[in-house]
């Protein structure tokens, strides 16, 4: 009974493969097959597009009619034979990349030319056929057939993991991909599928972000943050943690919550407060004026020192929970055995407690730089760039130009792929640095 159901599931995706190969061959669009749609489209002489969808269109074929060669053979041959055992991957790879094309054959049919095309049965046939042979090799891959232990742990691997990876593809990957695309366009809104909607322009918009100085402007004050956060927060909230761990101060419950409070208060919130505690009139102006009867407070001279201090002030707390968390798993006994032999607080910091937390110290640098680097909130209500664009980052920047004045989204996408492109070189120095340290201890 199970040999007649596995036969009958191998003979239902070749069925959906024989019906995807007729929807090409019988007419797919209106008055027409996938040959002859083929050759107008390739004779057509209207641009680069009409040649994308000929090709598109014969790798879509092509791939549906060799994956159903393959999975002919698949199903004749004996399964036993160790040099066909790569048949089967070939076959969902030829499946996937014919879906791939066809798809986007079709749109670009329908969105992108002049004429007004119908599709006819064929185009039924084959979105059936695609439809069919998924929800069928789903089935096999995940639920259907008997399995060994090994293959059972790899399905429910699989079956665990693909909604995520599923997920995390459509709201990161592809949208990333997409910016780097879109930022070697000239694309100014509007549908995508317009015909001339998208021109392929180069690295033009790479050129007018490095001549701008806006662009410069944004990049220091980027690197005044990370500076901060790497070497402020990160040494702060360690040296805090430490303290507080080793119970060198008492109040250590009062003083772990006051130090943490900041990163649970709204940024909208916290930028007001010191929007208004850093004005003109504000009480910095006051409490200076106290000290100096003759002070006047501008921002003008030093813009970003305010925001600093505030981006300082404000995440300390997550550090600090961070480090303390960590340093509370170092079995205190070590500690103890090392004040025993003669150690002192600082030998004990350097030989025992760095070491152990090497890697938080690293995790924290890439949770600092990449925090950094995509700064918005914070300065967007305290400063909104000002004045005169002096407390400009790249995500302000890039934000301006997407959404202020006349939207430039070409540009906003080639700052945001800038922006991606610094963070990544900047953990990879981070990581050599950690390789570098952990090799000088060995």
């Amino acid at each position: 009974m199970n040999e007649k159901k596995l036969i009958n599931k191998k003979l239902a995706d070749k069925l959906c493969l024989l019906l995807c190969t007729l929807g090409f061959c019988i007419p797919l669009l209106d008055e027409a097959n996938v040959i002859s749609a083929v050759i107008y489209f390739f004779t057509a002489d209207q641009g680069a597009l009409y040649i994308f969808i000929g090709v598109a269109l014969i790798i879509g074929f092509a791939a549906t009619v060799a994956a159903l060669l393959f999975s002919l053979c698949h199903l004749l041959l004996k399964k036993t034979e160790t040099h066909l055992q790569w048949i089967p991957a070939i076959e969902h790879i030829l499946m996937i990349t014919s879906i791939i094309f066809t798809i986007l054959s079709l749109i670009a049919v329908k969105k992108c030319t002049d004429e007004d095309v119908v599709f006819s049965i064929g185009f039924y046939f084959v979105v059936y056929g695609f439809a069919g042979y998924t929800i069928i090799t789903l089935y096999k891959t995940l639920l259907g057939g008997t399995m060994s232990t090994k293959t059972e742990e790899r399905r429910a691997y699989w079956m665990l993991a693909l909604p995520a990876i599923v997920f995390y593809f459509g709201v990161m990957t592809f949208p990333s991909i997409f910016s780097v695309l879109l930022s070697l366009t000239n694309y100014s809104g509007g549908s995508l599928f317009e015909r001339g909607a998208l021109q392929f322009v180069g690295f033009k918009n790479y050129i007018k972000v490095f001549s701008d100085n806006y662009f410069y402007v944004s990049l220091k004050n980027n690197f005044w943050i990370v500076i901060v956060s790497v070497f402020g927060q990160l040494p702060l909230g360690f040296f805090l943690a430490y303290v507080l761990t080793r119970g060198l101060v008492k109040g250590k419950d009062f003083f772990q919550t006051m130090i943490y409070l900041p990163c649970v208060i709204s940024t909208v919130v916290i930028g007001i407060l010191f929007q208004t505690f850093f004005s003109a009139h504000g009480a910095w102006t006051e409490i200076m004026q106290w000290i100096n009867p003759v002070y006047e407070w501008s921002m003008n001279s030093h813009p970003m020192l305010p925001v600093l201090f505030v981006i300082l002030w404000m995440y300390t707390g997550t550090y600090l929970i961070i480090f303390m968390a960590n340093l509370q798993k170092i079995d205190p006994q070590i500690m103890e055995a090392a004040t025993i032999d003669g150690a002192t607080e600082w030998q004990v910091l350097w030989h025992i407690i760095f070491p152990e937390l090497s890697g938080v110290f690293v995790i924290s640098a890439i949770l600092a730089i990449s925090g950094s680097l995509k700064s918005f909130d914070l300065i967007y209500v305290m400063t909104g760039g000002g004045p005169a664009k002096q407390t400009y980052v790249l995500s302000l920047y890039m934000f301006d130009k997407a959404f202020r004045g006349a939207a430039d989204y070409p540009m906003a996408n080639t700052i945001s792929t800038i922006m991606v492109v610094i963070s990544l070189v900047l953990i990879g120095i981070v990581k050599s640095l950690e390789k570098k340290f952990a090799a000088t201890e060995e």
